[in-house]
């Protein structure tokens, strides 16, 4: 029972004790409360500067990786990591076997499309000539029988043995032709079109091996394109074969039926001969007969221009292997490398003796070294949305190489990406964007090397004497903003500030620049505190009960 008395003694003097601590520290607030002394600051002049600041890598503006139009061993390799260049200086070569290899073969296929279309020009001269003979004789002809016409009884016994003669001798060329001309000319074009097969199959055979060894890398595309072409000759002449065998029979048959007018003519000649030939109409239908094939020669004489067309397409070959041999030469001019640019030599691709992949449309072919231009520079720098947005083009830069403290490079904004490049994590839930931005360097000199870091400093605001205020002076509201002006009885507890409406401009953290509303010299008081009450250390009636 005792002990019970004295606990409970002990805990009402701690509860009392810790009311009257409370009470005491209440006391001293409201002591401070009275005595709250008043702070002022002064509207002056002066700057308001932010300067935005990011690192990042300096590069070359211009940077050139050399390569080959021509696939082939690296030769030679005049320079080496380091170098100075000049435009134009021969710094490579390439084996030029290969490229010398293609330009006679093709300048050999050059020569043969030449040849044939003189070959084609000469077959288009004969048979003019041959027409025109034609034409000759059977005007001739048509002469001849005028005057057999008029004079027809002198000349019965002669036309009866001519005529009998002109018999014999068609009778023996039906003969020939059908006995020995008509079958070696049918063998003949047999054997060409045969021979014509398997060259195609051959030419085939060799496109599929020199294919496989393109997909090994052991041959160029060229060698490819070669094969291919054979192919297309050797179908183009197996064609024609097939062509002049499908025409065999005709031309047979056409030779013929030319043979057995001639007989018939001749035998028509003899018996007009053996009926004395003064028949009028007989001879004035031989008479028409000569004059259908002087029609018939001069049309012959135009069969020459389907030959010229011919002579056209061997042209236009001639032309199309005439740009391969052009082309083939330019690669063999592209096997001494020269220096696209003047600058310095910071990389080699390859080394001497191996393989250089020339460009092509199956790939980019093999760099032999990369230069690059150290006479323009640039810093590329990966900003923040928030400060890209104060950027613009053209603005100056401080540029501090790390590599080169003692050095002063001054520079300006050139390139602003008008899209974000990447995002780098930020908060846990947040991400920051990111925007390219270069700076081109006004002062680049040889001591500056691509991949250095550098950090670049641009002032995105300086205004230079301007009324300037501590931005705890100022109050804002939405989009206005508010400082007060001292009362007119500081010691009166109940006096209030005066509130002004001003207007802000520049900010640079812990300054505002002021553009109206105050002027340089006023006197401003801070404004109340009117955030988040602040609690002591026990809450009287106003906090919550646990």
């Amino acid at each position: 029972m005792k002990k019970g008395l004295v606990g409970t003694g002990i805990a009402v003097i701690v509860i009392c004790g810790g009311g009257a601590f409370a009470w005491q520290g209440w006391q001293a607030q409201m002591a401070a409360a009275s005595k709250k002394v008043v702070q002022t600051a002064t509207v002056t002049k002066g700057n308001v500067k932010v300067v935005v600041i990011e690192n990042g890598t300096i590069d070359s503006v211009q940077s050139v990786e050399v390569k080959s139009r021509v696939t082939g061993r690296l030769a030679k390799l005049m320079v080496d990591e380091g170098d100075r260049v000049e435009k134009g200086q021969l710094i490579a070569i390439i084996d030029p076997q290969e490229t010398e290899f293609r330009v006679r073969q093709d300048a050999a296929q050059l020569r043969g499309a030449v040849s044939a279309a003189a070959r084609t020009a000469l077959e288009i001269e004969q048979r003019r000539e041959s027409s025109r003979a034609t034409l000759a004789q059977a005007i001739s002809r048509v002469k001849s029988l005028e005057m057999e016409v008029k004079s027809q009884p002198i000349l019965t016994k002669a036309a009866i043995d001519e005529a009998q003669t002109t018999l014999d001798v068609a009778l023996e060329e039906k003969t020939r032709l059908v006995r020995s001309v008509h079958p070696t000319e049918k063998s003949q074009a047999e054997a060409q079109v045969r021979e014509a097969e398997a060259n195609v199959q051959n030419a085939q055979t060799e496109v599929n091996r020199q294919e496989e060894l393109l997909k090994s890398g052991y041959v160029a595309i060229r060698s490819v394109e070669t094969a291919r072409l054979n192919v297309e000759l050797a179908n183009s002449r197996l064609e024609n074969a097939k062509v002049n065998l499908s025409r065999t029979p005709a031309r047979h048959a056409v030779e013929l039926r030319k043979a057995d007018e001639q007989i018939a003519s001749a035998r028509a000649t003899l018996s007009r001969a053996k009926a004395n030939a003064v028949q009028n109409p007989m001879k004035e239908q031989d008479l028409a007969s000569a004059r259908a094939e002087v029609q018939k020669a001069r049309t012959a004489l135009r069969d020459a221009e389907v030959l010229a067309k011919t002579r056209e397409q061997n042209l236009a070959s001639v032309d199309q292997l005439q740009s391969i041999l052009d082309d083939s030469r330019r690669n063999l001019g592209e096997t001494e490398i020269r220096a696209p640019i003047a600058g310095i030599v910071v990389k080699k691709g390859i080394q001497v003796g191996e393989l250089a992949t020339g460009l092509s449309s199956f790939g980019s072919g093999s760099t032999i070294v990369k230069i690059e231009d150290r006479g323009s520079m640039r810093v590329k720098l990966n900003m923040n949305e928030i400060d890209v947005a104060k950027l613009t083009l053209g603005m100056k830069a401080t540029v501090d190489v790390d590599a080169l403290p003692s050095d002063q490079y001054t520079g300006k904004v050139n390139k602003i990406a008008p899209a974000s490049t990447d995002t780098a994590a930020g908060a846990a839930t947040d991400a920051v964007v990111r925007y390219q931005v270069e700076i081109f360097i006004d002062n680049p000199n040889e001591r500056l090397r691509s991949g250095m870091s550098a950090k670049c400093s641009l002032a995105v605001i300086d205004r230079q004497g301007v009324l300037t205020l501590p931005v705890d002076y100022v109050k804002k509201e939405g989009r206005k903003a508010f400082a007060f002006f001292p009362p007119d009885n500081p010691k009166d507890p109940k006096a209030k500030a005066k509130q002004v409406s001003i207007t802000i401009g520049a900010q640079s953290g812990s300054v505002l620049e002021i553009t109206s509303g105050l002027k340089d010299g006023d006197k401003v008081v801070k404004p109340d505190y009117d955030g988040p009450d602040r609690k002591s250390f026990i809450n009287f009636g106003g906090g919550d009960d646990e």
